[in-house]
């Protein structure tokens, strides 16, 4: 079972005893104070007195990423005094051949560490191999992932490692590489280094402690625990992880979900431990990519093309299937939209979605047509489905009248908030519009469509009932979408973007 320490500068008595409070109060196991800044002088007795976690102490060097900048003897006087103090741990890096002289206080938790910060050494072995040359003590060892795919040797390392032998945590930093924190805690690792938020890690990629203690559960990740993922580029906004995580407890299925974002997802997927992996989510820009790394696809996903789920069965099959297009079904259908009787469904987009969408409205009995800028990625469906294409520009072509509209272009999300397909287009009221945009909730598209009297359906209406179909796929249990949307409605991007918000007052 993982331990969480919470890490943060030590700057003076007062605020250590703030963020002793602040670490015990999220769960955290122990406090590691780094006392690279701490005041010449100030008193650590009285600093550490206030503390009722455990303390590990730790003084880096800008050589090893820290801002110490005393001569070394100052620092080993100042790790001394804060075992003096009352400090139960110390962190020492790989080559410090000075250890507390016998005498001083027993070290409980002795870390010996390395730290690389331009990326993955080859020789992590025998990294390894000399942070544990010392008995008795755990080795730490943490590099620089620039694509989360770089971390893949770090994981390789601790599936090789025997924990109760040789202790290991082994983790990456990087802003695409901190699922590897969870990851480490999962393949075993003692500890997990976590934030008191955001605002004051001290190292990149920290996450807030209580989000390792509760969301993702560090402390209960074990050989049993089923791992899944969101595979995209990007990942790391995603709702997924708050979404998946809390039905897994909900429904007692011991299973992890962390979003990986990469621009390499097939090294990704390689890398992850296959004893553990049961399946992954798949967003923009991997759906189509990632069919050739299925052994076998559903029938949706033949259909289009395109995966949004993939399932890890016996024997290593991995299987296809695109929850997407039974989720664009159940959100038109809870906007009112049953049978299309021949009627016009327009479709913005020709990427994998816009298949999905494409597809869902074929079932739904609609005629269709797809608008792209670029049609050749839905030539062969088009003409596979008998599928109208056509250019998408500023406006639809004229006299068409169409009873849905579904835009699955990222226009109005991430990386093109403001943007609006079809900027000229005016909706006839009645008109149904969905946006598979689910953030922000209200794209540009959605507040014209709602002013001109048409029917507007967040996409955040399709994410969900998308994500109860990968419930059922992940877990062979039901959640209602009701169910799920109230697990969203307790995070800060849910309440400003997907849950409850009011529709925008029409023009």
């Amino acid at each position: 079972m993982a331990q969480i320490v919470a890490s943060v500068f030590a700057e003076s008595p007062e605020q250590v005893a703030q963020a002793g409070r602040r670490a015990a109060m999220a769960s955290a196991d122990w406090l590691e104070l780094r006392l690279d800044r701490w005041p010449v002088g100030a008193d650590l007795g009285r600093a550490f007195a206030a503390v009722h976690l455990p303390i590990l102490v730790a003084c880096r060097t800008p050589e090893v990423g820290g801002q110490f900048r005393g001569t070394l003897l100052e620092r080993r006087q100042l790790l001394l005094a804060a075992l003096d103090a009352g400090a139960q741990g110390l962190d020492l890096e790989l080559g410090e051949t000075w250890q507390p002289p016998p005498g001083r206080p027993r070290v409980r938790l002795m870390i010996r560490s390395f730290h690389s910060f331009t990326g993955v050494p080859k020789e992590l072995a025998n990294l390894h191999a000399q942070l544990h040359q010392q008995p008795g003590s755990v080795a730490k060892l943490v590099v620089t992932a620039h694509d989360l795919a770089d971390a893949a040797p770090v994981l390789e390392l601790l599936q090789a490692v025997d924990q109760r032998a040789t202790p290991t945590v082994a983790f990456a930093m990087g802003r695409t590489a901190w699922p590897t924190r969870v990851l480490a805690a999962l393949l075993g690792a003692p500890f997990v280094y976590g934030c008191l938020d955001e605002g004051s890690a001290t190292a990149p990629g920290q996450v807030p402690v209580d989000l390792l203690a509760g969301l993702y559960r560090v402390r209960d990740l074990g050989p049993a625990t089923a791992l899944y993922g969101l595979l995209g580029n990007p990942a790391l906004g995603s709702l997924g992880p708050w979404l998946h995580n809390r039905a897994f407890r909900r429904l007692g299925h011991d299973g992890l979900y962390l979003p990986f974002e990469t621009s390499r997802p097939a090294a990704v997927l390689g890398m992850l431990p296959r004893r553990q992996l049961r399946g992954l989510s798949v967003t923009a820009p991997w759906k189509e990519a990632m069919v050739p790394s299925c052994h076998q696809l559903g029938e949706e996903a033949l259909a289009c093309g395109v995966v949004n789920t993939v399932l890890r069965e016996a024997h290593g099959v991995l299987t296809g299937h695109n929850t997407d297009v039974g989720g664009v079904r159940a959100a038109l259908a809870g906007a009112g939209v049953g049978a299309g009787s021949g009627r016009l469904g327009v479709v913005l987009g020709a990427g994998g979605a816009a298949r999905a969408g494409a597809l869902a409205l074929q079932q739904l009995g609609f005629q269709v047509l797809m608008l792209g800028r670029s049609l050749e990625p839905a030539r062969a469906f088009a003409k596979a489905r008998g599928i109208q294409l056509g250019s998408l520009s500023q406006d639809l072509p004229a006299g068409l009248q169409p009873a849905v509209v579904v835009n699955a272009t990222p226009l109005g999300g991430a990386g093109h908030v403001g943007e609006r397909p079809l900027p000229h287009w005016q909706p006839k009221p009645g008109t149904v519009v969905l946006d598979m945009v689910y953030q922000p909730r209200w794209t540009p598209l959605l507040t014209a469509a709602a002013a001109a009297g048409a029917v507007a359906v967040p996409g955040a209406e399709m994410f969900l009932a998308q994500a109860a179909l990968q419930v059922q796929w992940f877990t062979g249990q039901e959640l209602p979408v009701e169910v799920l949307r109230g697990f969203l409605a307790g995070t800060a991007a849910a309440e400003r973007e997907t849950v409850g918000a009011a529709l925008p007052a029409r023009a």
